[in-house]
């Protein structure tokens, strides 16, 4: 069973445009292939899974 630890830090990403995090998703979905560690790839797609929970809510208030 899987435990996720909590994020080592507090992000704000309000002040980002839904441009700048579409960019952002892409660069992480770009750097995916290149991890060669399993841990390095589910931290990542935790950051990822941040970037798009943003994305969408953003989306909303639009």
């Amino acid at each position: 069973m899987s435990h996720e630890v909590p994020w080592p830090f507090d992000v704000d990403l309000s002040t980002l445009d839904t441009s700048s995090i579409t960019n952002i998703i892409q660069d992480i979905e770009n750097h995916l292939p290149l991890l060669k560690s399993e841990n390095d790839m589910q931290e990542l797609l935790r950051v990822k899974q941040l970037f798009e929970e943003e994305l969408m809510e953003s989306r909303r208030l639009h």
